[in-house]
């Protein structure tokens, strides 16, 4: 009986270190810039740079020397509360743009077409979870997800609590920094042509912006090769942006 004892009294300064879910979101809260300063912000416009790491087309030009797999690109995002969003890159003269209006995503992809498409399935729900203008921690407690601490992991050379968010059939991993709960790495398996790959996020640089904790570079990976990397240069809050900016056009631009 002693033994057991001492194996519990042993075991309960662990125990206590573990946060609860609720303690985990408070603080990622506080650490962006507090609850208050977060629903100030109506919209959000980010500029930067998108380094995609994959193979050129014939006669692109090459932007990192002897790395013809390297190709980077300016890129924009506009957001507006609760869930309007678009994003634009450019290649040369060549658009790339995903966006979803709050109903529906629409795309506009080269080699696709030049005008814009609807898009559904599982790239559809990825723009529509990228779109929540509050982040996919308050969108999984307005959905209801089921939502885990599962333990500690390495991210990047930083320690981090894991968080499992299930949503129906779907599991997401969300690792936050243990010391301040901003997030660090987003995980989730997608199923592409009957193929499931990890898609993985990992969010690093943090900056202040107007009393707002913004990452600078973001890293994304897909069964563990890096696909792409965007670099933020600017991140405004609340400028005009009008609705008509999210609804997909009638006609080619």
């Amino acid at each position: 009986m002693l033994a057991i004892g001492a194996v519990l009294v042993a075991a309960l300064p662990a125990l206590a270190q573990t946060p609860t879910v609720d303690e985990l979101l408070a603080r990622n809260l506080e650490s962006r810039g507090g609850a208050e300063k977060l629903k100030a912000i109506s919209t959000r416009k980010v500029t930067g740079k998108v380094t995609v790491h994959v193979a050129l087309p014939p006669g692109a030009p090459q932007q990192a020397e002897g790395d013809p797999k390297t190709l980077e690109m300016p890129i924009e995002v506009w957001a507006k509360r609760p869930n309007l969003m678009k994003q634009e890159m450019r290649m040369q003269d060549q658009r790339i743009v995903t966006a979803f209006d709050g109903q529906q995503a629409w795309a506009i992809i080269p080699g696709v077409g030049s005008s814009p498409q609807l898009v559904q399935g599982v790239q559809a729900d990825l723009i529509r979870d990228q779109a929540q203008f509050d982040g996919p921690l308050a969108y999984a407690r307005q959905r209801g997800d089921k939502i885990d601490v599962v333990g500690k992991e390495e991210v990047e050379g930083a320690t981090a609590w894991k968080l499992a968010i299930t949503h129906e059939d779907k599991t997401t991993t969300m690792y936050l920094d243990e010391k301040t709960a901003l997030e660090r790495k987003v995980s989730a398996p997608v199923n592409q042509g009957g193929t499931e790959l990890l898609f993985e996020s990992v969010i690093s640089d943090y900056q202040a912006v107007d009393g707002i904790m913004v990452p600078r570079r973001v890293q994304t990976r897909v069964a563990g090769q890096t696909q792409a990397t965007v670099n933020i240069d600017s991140v405004e809050f609340n400028v005009a942006i009008d609705d008509a900016e999210f609804k997909m056009p009638t006609s080619k631009q």
